[in-house]
């Protein structure tokens, strides 16, 4: 790492202090297949009883054809799918914005998860370093099927 050099290089310059976190890098999430089982039990727990999580007959008359993920599990699995690049450093999520779903996602559809770094800053005074992202979830065939953006507070390395 390197060190700052207006101090005589007792304190990381940010861009050590951020690690793999500089600005505009893209961070490739892991991938997982959905399941029928998550697809009726992850609503169920969240309280969202809909036929379109419970009920194939209802579900294939709708607009989405299928039965499909609940779109706050979705939000979940894809901040699973990035959290081995932040899980030794994370504090805390302050923040989850500009959530779009885009695609229904259904029983045997495999997410990835991508997320790329928009800031990483001090937090005047204040211990931790902001990390913020812009996050893509794409499914099997490439296509988007959510977006969304996040705050992060992580730990400063120094």
């Amino acid at each position: 790492m390197t060190r700052s050099e207006l101090d005589g290089g007792s304190a990381l310059t940010l861009e050590g202090r951020q690690g793999t976190f500089v600005p505009g890098a893209v961070l490739q999430g892991g991938r997982r297949t959905i399941t029928d089982a998550e697809i009726a039990m992850l609503p169920a727990l969240m309280g969202a009883i809909n036929p379109l999580f419970h009920d194939e007959i209802s579900a294939r008359a709708s607009g989405m054809g299928r039965r499909v993920l609940y779109g706050p599990a979705l939000l979940g699995i894809a901040i699973a799918l990035t959290e081995p690049f932040i899980k030794d450093r994370v504090m805390g999520l302050v923040e989850i914005s500009s959530v779009r779903f885009r695609r229904p996602v259904g029983s045997g559809d495999t997410v990835q998860a991508a997320l790329r770094v928009q800031d990483c800053t001090p937090r005047d005074g204040k211990p931790g370093l902001m990390l913020s992202t812009e996050d893509e979830v794409t499914n099997q065939d490439g296509v988007v099927v959510l977006t969304f953006a996040r705050r992060i507070l992580i730990s400063d390395p120094r």
